[in-house]
């Protein structure tokens, strides 16, 4: 089943002077339970095409279809609570919250909205990469590689039918970036995740399903 579709995406940004373009005319698809790379020189508009097609930015043209709805014309508020129920995010830093335990940053995302809801797969899922004894710990007692398996358990929270990763391994070394490159393939294979990765390495790359070259603003090519 289809994820994901992007039609005719472009976006550019105001200079002093006119406009830089950044995607000039960007289409792809995606199913489900595919690990997509997403590769590209630096500035190539990597992140750019990622925020987009995750619903935290609009292009300035083009349409962007996700789980079969147009999400490009609905309203901000809409929009803020399709994404926190149907899209997943994971960054290059954790973005845990310092002040709150590895459980209470795991089942934040749950609360909001206002209504509760239930928890029990963070469980499997905290015993699946081996974190259960770290529940109560704050992530500054963690390391690098368990601050980042637990990102993508809490981008799993509230059961997305997409996880969007922009450089997900680019602050780890290259045993923890296989570690977690490792748990991405084996979430693929448990929950039938999707993963659409904007990534640099080739390391990342080669374990995706899928690799798309971004380039000048164009998908160059697919393979």
């Amino acid at each position: 089943m289809q994820v994901l579709a992007a039609r005719n995406i472009h976006k550019s940004f105001p200079l002093a002077e006119g406009r830089l373009s950044i995607l000039k005319g960007v289409n792809l698809t995606v199913e489900g339970g595919e690990i997509i790379a997403l590769m590209g020189p630096s500035g190539s508009g990597k992140s750019t095409l990622l925020n987009i097609l995750g619903t935290l930015d609009r292009p300035d043209e083009g349409s962007v279809s996700l789980n079969g709805e147009d999400v490009m014309s609905m309203s901000d508020d809409a929009l803020s609570r399709f994404r926190n129920e149907h899209i997943g995010f994971v960054f290059q830093f954790h973005h845990l919250l310092p002040e709150l335990s590895l459980w209470e940053n795991l089942v934040l995302p749950t609360q909001l909205g206002g209504t509760e809801r239930d928890t029990s797969h963070l469980d499997e899922l905290l015993e699946f990469t081996g974190l259960t004894g770290r529940r109560g710990h704050y992530p500054h007692q963690l390391s690098g590689g368990e601050r980042q398996r637990v990102a993508m358990i809490r981008a799993l929270a509230n059961r997305p039918g997409i996880i969007f990763a922009d450089e997900p391994t680019g602050n780890l070394d290259m045993e923890n970036g296989d570690k977690l490159m490792d748990l991405i393939q084996a979430l693929r294979e448990s929950e039938g995740q999707t993963f659409f990765i904007a990534t640099h390495s080739r390391q990342v790359a080669e374990k995706a399903d899928r690799r798309l070259l971004l380039d000048k603003g164009v998908i160059k090519f697919t393979d």
